[in-house]
């Protein structure tokens, strides 16, 4: 094949990306101006650099020539036409080290043309190792979440499951220093941490991990790397997700809790309600007498007491809905018609606290099966703590996306708060625990149990700047 093979039989550049990133050598992608247009993940691998330090830069980061990529291109079909095969050319590493490798260019001939680098042997400088092998395989076959950092704390490897821990795909990752992969988050809160390079080991350690869509339950693995003199060169960390087997367990604890607490509920629901009705008759009959003799103070001390009974009785209806099953009325919902009709009430409570309301899914949500009324009100009810938990000001941010590995369309409620503090963001859903003053603590138990009957879920993911629920429903 000449080196000057026109590339108009592969399309536009979106697949040429696409096919670079399905070779197992290294090739990079280049514009006319000689500007790296896209590289591929061998690339990185041999050259220690990360995606961002070659694409947009000039070819002669990685090619020491000082032309053109159009000199380039012509010289190397020159020499390649004298010695009847492919030309050695010299490319740089990260570290500036120089070797020589055979290279082919292509030419896609557009009005602005793309030339395609491919470089045979980098590739096979690390496939024919059996570790290499291991390696790939944790990194592409497995469920595990792997990443190997080198002596600099780069992370010189990651596996498609890590990747997802962290919501990046691989090529946002490879060859990035850990401290430009956490900005901004405090080192103790990080993933992946630099003092295992210091020889700090761990052994099936339960830790959590957030990231912008889903909160994740893991058990950690590190330690150090050394070569032949004991020199430590590197560490990795294993990630074992266990976030189904916990919520799992956390599901069997808590409908223990609210079993135990229908037992209590069903033998003193009516012991409360049955004087608290004749309470309430007699104070209603002691508010009219004093409304007729005029007699102010006490019609006001009676209003108040009414309005106490009034929440007590709310508090036991609360209680009473987690002890026994609620008849709920299955159909198809439309999700759009619930938000309209339920965004006027969050709106009006949202600007008493000065916070904006911001709706980016209007229109456009799938239909759901559940309970209209039900939903109303889980919606209401964690839309309006995260009015509250934002004081004074801020956003309140409604929208969606498809959760497609569980099959559930997530409804996302994020406010701008201060967010929920990491030891008690695991309590937050038990009946009774509050942080409110006034609070019951049972709105958000309610809530759960809701739409765990509709067979959805609920998560929460907070980092310190903003907390958001996650409410997970069938869709059709």
């Amino acid at each position: 094949m000449s080196a000057s093979f026109s590339l108009h039989q592969v399309g536009s550049s979106d697949r040429l990306q696409r096919f670079m990133h399905q070779l197992p050598t290294a090739v990079l992608l280049v514009d006319h101006e000689g500007r790296i247009v896209e590289v591929n993940e061998q690339l990185l691998r041999v050259t220690g650099y990360s995606r961002e330090q070659l694409v947009s830069h000039a070819v002669q980061t990685i090619l020491p020539y000082d032309g053109s990529i159009g000199q380039f291109y012509e010289e190397l079909i020159s020499r390649e036409s004298e010695s009847a095969g492919f030309v050695e050319v010299e490319w740089l590493d990260k570290w500036g080290e120089s070797s020589k490798t055979p290279v082919m260019i292509l030419l896609q001939e557009a009005e602005k043309p793309l030339y395609l680098l491919h470089f045979f042997q980098l590739g096979r400088e690390t496939d024919q190792d059996m570790a290499q092998r291991i390696v790939n395989k944790l990194t592409h076959d497995t469920s595990l979440g792997l990443f190997v950092l080198d002596r600099e704390a780069h992370i010189v490897e990651a596996s498609l499951t890590a990747c997802k821990l962290l919501g990046m795909d691989r090529l946002q990752i490879l060859n990035k220093h850990v401290d430009q992969l956490f900005a901004g988050i405090p080192e103790q809160h990080r993933l992946i941490k630099k003092e295992w390079l210091d020889g700090v080991k761990l052994h099936n350690i339960a830790t959590s991990w957030s990231n912008d869509t889903q909160r994740y339950e893991l058990i950690v693995d590190a330690n150090t790397i050394q070569d032949e003199s004991g020199k430590t060169v590197g560490a990795f960390v294993l990630f074992k997700d266990i976030t189904n087997l916990r919520s799992f367990e956390q599901k069997i604890e808590r409908n223990e809790r609210l079993a135990m607490i229908g037992q209590i509920a069903a033998g003193t629901a009516h012991e409360i309600r049955n004087p608290l009705t004749s309470i309430k008759g007699f104070l209603q009959m002691f508010l009219q007498s004093f409304t007729e003799s005029g007699m102010d103070r006490e019609k006001t001390y009676t209003e108040i007491m009414l309005t106490e009974i009034n929440r007590i009785n709310s508090l036991v209806s609360e209680f009473l809905l987690l002890s026994k099953p609620r008849d709920v009325q299955y159909s198809i919902v439309d999700l759009n018609i619930i938000f309209e009709e339920i965004l006027p009430i969050v709106e009006s409570q949202a600007h008493l606290f000065g916070v904006e309301v911001k709706f980016a899914s209007r229109g456009k949500l799938p239909m759901a099966v559940g309970d209209t009324e039900l939903l109303k009100q889980v919606f209401i009810n964690i839309c309006k703590n995260g009015i509250e938990a934002m004081g004074e000001q801020g956003t309140l941010r409604i929208s969606h996306h498809i959760d497609h590995d569980g099959d559930k369309m997530s409804i996302d409620i994020h406010d701008t708060g201060p967010g929920i503090p990491v030891y008690i963001i695991d309590k937050i859903f038990d009946p009774f625990f509050t942080t409110k003053e006034e609070g019951t603590g049972l709105g958000l138990s309610v809530c759960q149990k809701i739409i765990h009957d509709l067979g959805g879920q609920i998560r929460v993911s907070s980092k310190g700047y903003g907390t958001t629920f996650h409410i997970l429903l069938p869709y059709l």
